[in-house]
């Protein structure tokens, strides 16, 4: 029986499996039938996670990571039990190989969907830069494939990554581009997040008359009265921080005439706010009982966002007529915020705290509220960077790979002109030329071949001599003159045989066959210093089996060359290698946050004349932009 992705998700819902209010939808395509289906049917339903769980894991230990599409169904519901259960490092650890099982699949859509599954679980961890980054990759994977529905989610997503940050302006910029995407795929459930996100923009930089706007155009595409609650309950908050108390309660008493149909916490929320809204109207309304009703429901439910604000509005009712209960409530709003990990909330309650406490003892806190206020805004700073600079590395991508593509059609458009010119010119001339042509270039690229094939077969002769002779030698001339010998002495043979044991590897054999890609992807994994992050992209979008032999060796011993640079010379933290590819070329663009050096020394040494070597010997282009103190660029074009 094959499983449609509709039921799959329907199955979940049912067993209350989704990790989040709002998680994607999880399957585009059906399942091929086979021992892995077993386990996925058997897994769904079971009640207890514990063994849900077990019989995923069973069934992936059962299947071809490589062919089976039932493994990344199995990947993914591994991945909610594990959310679910609170296990966010092992979450992490099965979206990496959810996405890498995709990948060797081809399936974009899971690929897509796994880096979706890590930015949930980053949020889950209150990582929101980590989260936003990979909601980015996600959204234009789904773009990549036509999907403006999950396209549009994500960025919904990615704007409320920016809002907790308290980036404002960047969130609403990406809840606006989510509205055009889901508008058009008609997703309301996502449409009203994206207008709410809008108004939450609006409302946190003091615009209350856009912010209701925006609350209001949520409203709209509401889908459930919980929900149209919600809304209401924010619009009232706007008219209350714009001062509008009247219209503020009139739009409170609307909420609270259906609040059955509302959530505990909702209920504490509504009650509470309507309670304080008519305290600011005028201190002397009698709102304590409904303040407590309040706290007693979220003190109950443990709901630390709702009690920081209870406490808030405690300390306030008591400032002027009990002074010290309402320092006791400032003292637990800042423990609450604290267990919240809500620095806002703690620096608000700091700044009352310092502001009620009698005489000098305010001072003790006041050192913690400028650590605490200068540590936000240097978030909220990075937190803007961060996010543009995602965004400025994507665009500056795609922008390369869009003037490539115009380059491309204006070549091909060059190309054909001139052919059709000939062919009127002299029809028996081209065919001459041509084939001639065909000739010189077949001896041309048959002694390329032969003489990197050489060049190989020098290195990896050389790699087994050193290994089975030069090697082996130095290992057994330390036995002899262990019992004999200083521990220095010893000490410096022991280096000399570690790198020739180098040399060797770094010449060893490559795999050329199928898997060349994660044979290249492990050099360079494993040139990289611990202390440095390696980031390759594209590579998957390569067909590396059109590649001859020996470009394929070509291709690894120059970024062989330029890591052993890097480790050798740069001290970089960072390395990044993107391959793209266009008509005629394969294009290798390296960099890295080193220190740099000048143009004149590389072209007089610095490890990297073997690199122009190489390339030259095929009739490459290589490009060096360098500077000390900029880090170190390179791009390599490799005839296809």
């Amino acid at each position: 029986m094959k499983l449609s992705p509709i039921k799959f998700l329907f199955i979940l819902a049912c067993l209350n499996f989704a990790a989040c209010k709002k998680e994607s939808k999880t399957v585009s395509k059906e399942i091929t039938p086979g021992i892995g289906e077993v386990f996925f049917q058997k897994g769904i339903k079971e009640k207890d996670p514990t063994q849900m769980l077990f019989t995923f894991e069973e069934g992936l230990e059962r299947v071809n990571l490589k062919k089976d599409s039932i493994s990344l169904y199995l990947l993914d519901g591994i991945i909610y039990v594990q959310k679910r259960q609170n296990n966010y490092e092992s979450a992490l650890n099965y979206t990496d190989s959810l996405i890498k099982t995709a990948v060797l699949q081809k399936d974009t859509y899971f690929v897509a969907l796994g880096y979706y599954r890590k930015a949930a679980v980053f949020q889950a961890l209150n990582n929101s830069e980590e989260a936003y980054e990979n909601y980015y990759k996600s959204r234009d994977l789904f773009l990549q494939i036509g999907d403006s529905s999950q396209a549009g989610q994500r960025s919904v997503e990615m704007a409320n990554a920016q809002s907790r940050m308290a980036d404002y302006n960047g969130s609403q910029e990406n809840a606006t581009s989510a509205l055009k995407l889901l508008i058009k795929a008609k997703d309301s459930s996502y449409i009203n997040s994206a207008y709410n996100t809008i108004a939450i923009s609006y409302r946190e930089r003091g615009f209350y008359k856009d912010a209701i706007k925006e609350y209001r155009n949520a409203l709209r595409y509401s889908i459930s009265t919980k929900d149209s609650l919600s809304f209401l309950n924010n619009i009232a908050l706007a008219y209350r921080d714009n001062g509008n108390y009247h219209r503020a309660l009139s739009t409170f008493k609307g909420v609270l005439d259906k609040i059955e149909y509302a959530d505990e916490d909702s209920r504490a929320r509504f009650i509470d706010n309507y309670a304080y809204t008519k305290w600011m109207l005028d201190s002397s309304s009698p709102v304590l009982d409904e303040l407590t009703q309040a706290i007693e429901l979220r003190l109950k439910s443990k709901d630390l966002d709702g009690l920081t604000a209870s406490y808030e509005h405690f300390s306030n009712y008591y400032e002027k007529e009990k002074p010290t209960l309402a320092l006791d409530y400032a003292f637990k709003w800042l423990e609450t915020a604290k267990k919240n990990s809500s620095q806002h909330s703690e620096l608000n309650a700091l700044k009352r705290i310092i502001r009620i406490s009698p005489g000098e003892s305010s001072k003790i806190y006041t050192n913690r509220f400028i650590t605490l206020n200068d540590s936000l805004q240097n978030v909220q700073l990075k937190a803007e960077n961060t996010f543009a600079k995602i965004k400025f590395d994507e665009e500056q991508k795609q922008q390369e790979i869009n003037n490539l593509e115009a380059e491309t059609v204006s070549q091909q458009l060059e190309t054909e002109q001139l052919e059709n010119q000939m062919i009127i010119l002299s029809l028996g001339s081209l065919l001459v030329l041509s084939f001639g042509g065909f000739i010189l270039y077949y001896f041309k690229q048959r002694h390329k071949k032969e003489k990197l094939q050489e060049v190989y077969n020098t290195e990896t002769r050389i790699s087994k001599t050193i290994h089975d002779e030069l090697a082996n030698d130095i290992y057994n001339m330390m036995g002899r003159l262990e019992p004999i010998a200083t521990p220095d002495v010893l000490d410096n043979l022991a280096s000399i045989y570690s790198r020739t044991r180098d040399i060797s590897r770094a010449n060893s054999e490559i795999d050329i066959g199928e898997n060349y890609i994660n044979h290249l992807l492990s050099m360079l994994s494993n040139a990289a210093p611990a202390n440095t992050k390696l980031i390759i992209k594209g590579e998957n979008a390569i067909n590396w089996k059109g590649f001859s032999a020996e470009k394929k060796i070509l291709i690894y011993r120059l970024l062989q060359e330029l890591m052993v640079n890097m480790k050798k010379h740069s001290t970089a933290s960072i390395v990044a290698i993107i391959f793209s590819r266009t008509e005629n070329y394969l294009n290798i663009d390296y960099s890295d946050n080193g220190k740099g050096t000048e143009l004149s020394s590389i072209k007089s040494g610095n490890g990297l004349k073997n690199v122009e070597n190489r390339i030259f010997s095929v009739k490459g282009k290589i490009n060096f932009e360098t500077e000390i103190g900029k880090g170190f660029k390179t791009n390599l074009q490799i005839p296809l």
